[in-house]
Order: C-alpha cells, then structure tokens, then sequence
C-alpha cells in the first residue's frame, strides 16, 4: 500500500483512506490516482492514461481532464489536491507528493500469493508424474528421437531468428525527377501511377504541377482553385481529394475533384489540415489540431478516431488498411514523431520511443508488399532514409530498431510509393539556407550582413554598438560588436533561442527559449554573460518579447494551456521587473506582436489570426485597428523618431513591406522582393531597422526537387 500525507492507498483493495475515513472515487478515478502514485515524481503522459485505462475505448482529451479534476477535489479534503498534482501543458500530469510504499504489506502479499502458487504446483506436478506413468510405454522410441531433433531445429531456428542479424534494405539509385528547384515539401506528392503532381511556389501563389513518373517537362495543372493542393487519388482512380487554402499551415476546406475534369465538390463542411482516402475509398482522414478523424467521403459522420499530442499529418495506411501511421508535430516545439493506431482509433501509440530525443522522425510509407516501412529521420545528428522490417518471418522479426538505408540526405518529405514498381518511392528532396541582408532606403542596396552566421534571429543595441543573434542550425545566443568583433555565446548548445531584444539601457537581452516539452518559455541573461534565468519557471507559451521605453517592464504574448490540453487565445501582458508582479493589457485579448513606440505613447500589436494590426493609445486605454493584411509577419518596428510603423504582408503580391504613418493612418509600400522571388528566393521576411534606419531581411532560399529513390529489398 501508499502513504501520502494523511491519505492511505491499498491497490488491492481499491480503496483511499484518509484520517481512517474511506474515501469514495470513482472507478477511473481511482485508477488515474493509482497510476500517478505508481510514478510518483515523474511525468506520466497522457497517451500512458488512455493505453492504461481506455485501451479498447475511443475517449477525449476532455475525459482524461475530467477525471483528474474529480479527483484533485477528493484529495482537496486532506490537502491541497492541486498542489499534489501538477499539469505538464499538453504532455501529462505529475504527483508531486510525497508517496511512501509500505514493503511489509507488499512482502505478506507477495508471501500468500508465494504460498497459493506453490500449492498450485504442487497439484499441477502431481498430476503430471501420473499422467507420465500412465503414458510413458505408449512411446515408440523412434518417436522420442523424432520430436527431440523436430524441437531442436526448431529452437535452433527460433535462436537464429532472434539472433541473425535483419537483412537490409539498400539505396541503390536515385534520379532527379524535376528541376526547377521551386517544389514546395510543404505539398503531398501524389502519383496516378504514370504522372507525378506536386506544388510548386511562385510569389504570392502556388501553382498544381505534373510530368512524368520518368521526369521530363513539368507542366501547369489547369486546377480548381488559385491555390489548389492534392492529398491523394481515390482507390478507383476516379477523384482526387483535394483542398483550397491562403496560405500554408492554414486549416483548408476539403472538396473531391473528378479526374476527367469539372466541378469540385465540397466535403460536407470538412475543414483540415491534412487527409487522405482510406483503403476503400469510401471514407476521408484527416487532422484537426486536437486529433486524428474519419467521416464518409460526402463528409457525413464525421468523428474523432483519436486524441494526438499535437497536429498530425502525413497518413498512410497499411496494406491490409488495419493500421494507420502519421506524424504528430507538438504545437511550437522542434521535434516531431511517428505514431500508429488500430482502423478504429484504438493500441494509439507513438513509434520508436526513446529512439531521439527530441523525436525527429517524419513522414513514412510502407514497402508494396508491406515487408517494410520506410521514413524520414536526424538521428544521432545524421538525417538521412530509415526502414523498420514490419513483418515476422523464420529469419527476420518486426519491430526492432530502424535500419539506415541512406545518410547524408537533405531534408526527406514523404516518401511516395510508385503504384508500378514495388522498389522506388518518389520523394521531395530540399536543401535550406537562409541570408541576413540589409537595404538602404537612400541608395536602394542590398548587403549582406553576418555572412559567416547564417541566422534571422538578430537584434541590436539601443545605441547601436552591440548585436545580439542566434546562430543557425545549432541556435546559441551570440553577443558581438556591431562589426562583428568581441564575439562571444551567451548560451549554449541545450537552448534554442529565439525573438533577442536588448534592454533601452543594453545591460539585458530577453529571448524566448523552444525547450523539449515546453514550446516557449521567456528568459532574461546579462548582456555580459552568466546564466539565463527563466521568469516563469512553471510555465510555458510565452513569447514576443518588448522592452517598455523606461526598461522598467518586459511586455509579452502569452497562450497559456488549459486543463484540457487546448491553448487558450492569446494576450499581451507586462512584467513589472523591480515588483515581479504580471498583469494583462485591458482589451489585448486574441492579439500578439507586442510592438512599444519610443516615446511610448503607443503599443503596436497583431491579432491573433495576422490580419489586422493594432494601436493602442496608451493615454486613453483605446485600442484600433491600424490597417489590415492577408498574412502580417507579426513583426512590428518603429522608426526612431515615432512617426512610423512598418510591417510586411508576406501573401501580398512581393511579399511587400509597409510603412504606416500613425498620425493620420497613411500607408505606403517602401520595398518588395519581387526579383528575390522571381530568382528563386522562396521566403523575404522582415526582421527589423537597424540604428541607421535600413531594412534586416531574412531570405530563405528553399531548393527543392522530387526524386526517385530506387530500394533493393531483401
């Protein structure tokens, strides 16, 4: 049994006991508090709950929260049953009291089971001396050596089984599909089995493009929408289940459109993320932010398969259509995993636990005959093609860990499997780098700015000596003169910094941490050096840090996560740094970007959605909406005397870059990157003004193509 506090827990009797008063839950509820008394002190996720208490149950998120609600309020009676158990946002929970295992109790149960299963024994050897006696001169002797070396080459098998080494899957041949670098990974290749189509971008739209499954010339869809994108090609070929979206990372409306050409047809009222035909074609996956769900292909019973721990994406199914496997990404954080569940939303799992940590495997498809899965993964710091053996033969068995297939790779999408060749996937292969440019007004020139330290994380001084940067890919805070001498780290390898803003006075520089299991935590470090230290140390989803003009607060958008694992909406809110004492921004609901103007008379913001930005006049306590645009970047600056504020409109044609001028609301373009992108630049975003008043821009240059990989299988 276990003792917290004033509270007694007996396993065996399903009973809690505190002060000697029985205390009545719930059967789910008892089982929720045994399990986290069982791990007392570590986290127990909530995919642990749902496999140990509802395995053979579809259950939400929700039901989990309300358990656990039920019984923070019985343990309330003895003491603080929040405090007992404390909520790891979107992971798990954890018991944080302290549990005392009472080893007598366990030691005489151990004993009386000892007893009873030696009694057991005792009948079952009795039993089998007289069934031996009575049997033994029936036995041929032939058939004594007979079955001696049937068992002997069996367990000879089985041993060589668990032993042999699995064979392995090699890369033998890749060819380059396409080559006009503008593939988007972004967009799911799907073949009809002589024709690939694929997204390709091209400023502030994406075109459908096709060519051969040999490659050759790609040409332009004819598709439905300005920005139409495919998710699959029915089982009979009949209808391809497309969506219509704005931009990426967008929940999208789903239609079905017929392969011979014509209207699309809407999906019910079926918005997604991601989905695909099932096996039969007669019903839709696909992901929502809070799961994985199925409805019929017009869209009709529509339902929840299950809970994710994040957004999933990338579905594929098994070839039997019994299992289904994607990949879950968690809301901010740098990692992301493959999981699989039952057809009916059950044995929800994640793969490869403990194989990364973080996880950073992506986007798989199964082998034609279904002998092996092969997937995307960085792994010990090499990124390259990985394959798991998914079926149990004399000489091979499943399950055990990814085999590598190829290293060195770029960056993997899905890998698609050709519906006439059961050896070769096609895959969107891209290589990424990002350049920091800045742009003189006056002279209309771009320069590269910190050409050695690829990064679009930078900020300067006040006074504009300093510079402060993250570096890219490994992310460490970099302190350095404006020109780049007295360089040195500010932080180190375990942290992933991200949004540096130096103090008006440049003693401070805050910045946003992506830590593994917290998406965004809000730090402060001395611009000299010495150790970060985090201001919220319990809490998380902290972000857009901004000085106020004095220095004397640190202004932040926050989404804290409620019981149910769902973000709330966002606000702005201040730190007061000398008190310690935080406080919401009356009216800041659903807005982020927080933006001071130096004289601090105004806060610039955007909502939520990044379609609007905001002023509040501070001397009024009034908000309003300042201008409008299809997709702000949610990076505000001031120009240094006030009067302006720029913004850029990342799907606007060019990608522009605004200036706002506050007093009358006059708003004028001051630069676009339309040669950046006709050249093949895929991404221009505005970071910020420098103290002499030119434009810092990060731009990403995304070359990508789809190739086809060639896989000898053993």
């Amino acid at each position: 049994m276990y003792t917290f506090g004033d509270f007694v827990l007996h396993p065996r009797d399903r009973s809690l006991v505190h002060k000697g008063q029985a205390v009545t839950l719930a059967p789910k509820v008892f089982d929720v508090l045994l399990l986290l008394v069982e791990n007392a002190g570590h986290l127990v996720e909530k995919d642990e709950f749902m496999r140990r208490l509802w395995p053979d149950t579809f259950v939400g998120e929700d039901t989990l929260a309300q358990n656990i609600s039920l019984l923070r309020k019985a343990l309330t009676d003895g003491s603080d049953g929040a405090a007992l158990i404390a909520t790891v946002p979107r992971l798990g929970y954890r018991f944080t009291g302290t549990v005392q295992k009472d080893v007598a109790a366990e030691i005489g149960s151990a004993r009386d089971q000892s007893s009873a299963r030696a009694e057991a024994e005792g009948s079952t050897e009795t039993f089998e001396h007289n069934t031996k006696s009575a049997v033994r001169f029936r036995i041929h002797p032939a058939v004594l050596i007979i079955t001696a070396l049937a068992v002997g080459t069996l367990a000879g098998l089985i041993t060589f089984s668990l032993l042999a080494t699995q064979p392995i899957p090699r890369l033998v041949r890749t060819t380059q599909i396409t080559h006009s670098g503008r593939v988007d990974p972004w967009g799911t290749l799907v073949t009809d089995g002589a024709r690939l189509y694929f997204l390709e971008r091209q400023g502030d739209h994406w075109n459908l493009v096709q060519t051969s499954i040999a490659g050759g010339e790609s040409q332009i869809v004819a598709a439905p929408f300005r920005n139409t994108r495919l998710f699959g090609l029915s089982p009979d070929g009949a209808d391809f289940l497309v969506a219509s979206f704005l931009y990426r990372d967008s929940e999208m409306p789903l239609y079905t459109w017929p392969v011979q050409g014509g209207a699309p047809r809407r999906v019910g009222e079926l918005t997604a993320y991601d989905a695909a035909w099932d096996l039969s074609g007669r019903e839709i996956v696909y992901a929502k932010d809070d799961g994985v769900f199925l409805a019929e292909r017009d869209g009709s019973n529509s339902r929840r398969l299950a809970w994710t721990p994040g957004r999933p994406f990338g579905f594929a199914w098994s070839g039997d259509g019994r299992r289904l496997r994607f990949t879950v990404v968690p809301s901010g954080l740098h990692s992301s995993s493959l999981w699989e569940m039952d057809a009916n939303g059950g044995n929800l799992h994640q793969m490869f636990r403990g194989w990364n940590n973080p996880p950073l495997e992506c986007c798989g498809s199964w082998s034609h005959d279904g002998t092996y899965f092969f997937f995307g993964a960085e792994h010990q710091r090499v990124n390259g093609l990985w394959g798991v053996h998914e079926k149990n033969t004399v000489l091979t068995r499943s399950g055990a860990e990814p085999l590598q297939i190829a290293t060195g790779q770029p960056a993997i999408n899905t890998p698609l499997l050709s519906t006439r060749d059961g050896h070769r996937f096609y895959s969107t292969v891209s290589t990424l780098k990002s350049e920091l440019v800045s742009y003189d007004e006056k002279s209309r020139q771009f320069t590269t700015i910190l050409a050695d330290r690829v990064t679009d994380n930078v900020a300067y001084s006040h006074d504009g000596k300093w510079i402060t940067y993250a570096s890219s890919p490994d992310n460490v805070l970099w302190r350095s003169r404006a020109d780049g001498s007295l360089r040195a780290p500010l932080t180190h390898a375990s942290f992933t910094v991200l949004s540096p803003v130096w103090s008006p006075n440049g003693e401070q520089i805050a910045f946003v941490n992506r830590e593994p299991g917290c998406e965004n935590k809000l730090y402060l470090i001395s611009a000299s050096g010495g150790a970060p230290r985090a201001l919220f140390p319990s809490e998380c989803q902290q972000f857009d840090p901004s000085w106020t003009p004095d220095g004397k607060f640190l202004t932040f958008s926050s989404e804290p996560t409620l019981a149910s694992g769902i973000s709330a909406p966002s606000k702005i809110e201040m730190l007061d740094l000398e008190t310690n004492q935080r406080s919401v921004i009356p009216g800041s609901e659903r807005m982020r970007g927080p933006s001071w103007s130096p004289d601090g008379h105004f806060l610039a913001a955007v909502s939520d959605d990044l379609h609007r930005v905001m002023l509040l006049e501070v001397a009024r306590n009034k908000w309003r909406e300042a201008s409008q645009g299809a997709l702000l970047n949610g990076n505000l600056t001031w120009s240094r005397d006030g009067q302006y504020l720029y913004f850029q409109d990342l799907m606007a044609p060019h990608e522009p870059l605004y200036r706002l001028r506050v007093a009358d609301g006059h708003r004028e373009q001051v630069l676009n990157f339309e040669n950046y992108i006709r050249a093949g630049v895929s991404r221009c975003f505005f970071v910020g003004v420098d103290p002499k008043g030119s434009f810092i821009v990060s731009l990403l240059r995304n070359h990508a193509d789809v190739y086809a990989l060639e896989i000898s299988l053993p």
